[in-house]
């Protein structure tokens, strides 16, 4: 570090003095502003109901299911909600919480900004509605406005008078919501993957990736994975067809044209997709088996083939599930996820966690290391 000197044959001067000292604040604190994201973090990461759900005691709060998303410079980390009790035995899942980091330390709870029933067409009230995982992405509009999009799973899908999960998205000019839905019906239904699998909740998990040309592609699916071209718009599937009232709600649709594909190469895949980019591969990670590990795949295209590549998190312990979402923030690479390590923990009360990924020189992920404090 270069440190001003008035004259290098004298003593230093009183403001030479004060001039070492301001630069050694000023270095102080850009190192302060700049430093590095922790590698042993305090997880579960989100543990109270309170402004900072890390380390303020409060009421425990479960979470699951995280979707990361990036931008300038801060983490938003969206996740379900668990409300079931320590007896239950099923999914209790209303609304969406949001938290927010600068640093992957310090988190800042910024509350709810979406439920289940914000979705008209949703089914189900407080006692029966369910509002299962998600995804969040942003993208500036044409006139460089930036706009969210939020891919959410409620019951709503219907076939043959048959009701199960369906797939919406609703959007925001604000990453804290309010969040509308300018569909006003579902993105993917029951009847579009019908010909695929026949149990009701095959419609679920779904995860959106834009390419670095701009397409954007929807990835879904439990016990099969399925993927979609999205249109320009995000809120339609390329080659839908549609009808609208004066409002843009959408009266009718025709998917003739949409080309849904079905992957059939990734070994054991249970649910959770959620592909990103590193250094030009393309990483596709998912749950695996149940109890669910974490395997992945790695591909030349976002479309693939996909190549299978192993397990990187074995089954947690006290919860069957384990829900990946893969994102860079400055310069590494992290993994959020959910296990069941607070008091009270179990299969529907699941907390979020976070931890550093580490790549091989080849581009394949080392496992996993669960850090705590």
């Amino acid at each position: 570090m270069y440190l001003p000197f008035c004259n290098q044959f004298k003593l230093v001067t009183p403001l030479c003095l004060l001039a070492v000292l301001v630069s050694l604040s000023a270095c102080s604190q850009q190192r302060a502003n700049t430093a590095a994201p922790p590698v042993v973090f305090d997880n579960p990461i989100i543990k109270y109901d309170s402004p900072d759900p890390t380390r303020t005691p409060g009421d425990l709060i479960y979470t699951a299911d995280p979707a990361v998303m990036v931008k300038d410079g801060t983490v938003y980390l969206y996740s379900t909600h668990d409300e079931q009790t320590p007896e239950g035995q099923d999914y209790r899942m209303y609304d969406y919480r949001l938290w927010s980091s600068d640093d992957l330390e310090h988190w800042n709870k910024r509350g709810a900004v979406f439920t289940y029933s914000d979705f008209d067409w949703a089914r189900g009230d407080t006692k029966t509605g369910n509002a299962y995982a998600h995804h969040v992405i942003h993208r500036k509009d044409n006139h460089g406005k930036s706009q969210y999009y939020f891919y959410a799973t409620v019951e709503g899908g219907q076939v043959d008078g048959e009701f199960g999960f369906a797939i919406g998205v609703a959007v925001s000019d604000s990453p804290e919501g309010p969040f509308t839905d300018p569909r006003g019906m579902p993105l993917i239904r029951l009847e579009d993957t019908a010909q695929y699998k026949e149990h009701s909740w095959r419609n679920i998990d779904p995860a959106v990736f834009v390419d670095d040309d701009g397409r954007a592609y929807l990835y879904w699916g439990n016990k099969q994975l399925w993927w979609v071209e999205l249109d320009a718009d995000l809120v339609h599937l390329k080659g839908e067809q549609y009808e609208s009232d004066q409002q843009g709600t959408m009266l009718s649709r025709n998917t003739k044209n949409v080309e849904i594909h079905a992957v059939d190469t990734l070994p054991n895949f249970e649910e959770a997709p959620y592909v990103s980019k590193h250094n030009g591969l393309y990483y596709l990670v998912y749950a695996a088996g149940f109890p669910e590990s974490l395997a992945y795949a790695t591909s030349r295209s976002v479309t693939g083939p996909w190549e299978y590549q192993g397990i990187i998190m074995e089954p947690l312990a006290g919860t069957t599930t384990i829900h990946p979402a893969m994102f860079d923030f400055k310069g590494s690479t992290y993994l959020a996820y959910h296990n069941a390590e607070l008091p009270g923990g179990g299969s529907y009360r699941r907390s979020v966690c976070i931890d550093r990924v580490y790549f091989n020189d080849d581009g394949t992920i080392k496992p996993i290391v669960r850090t705590s404090r």
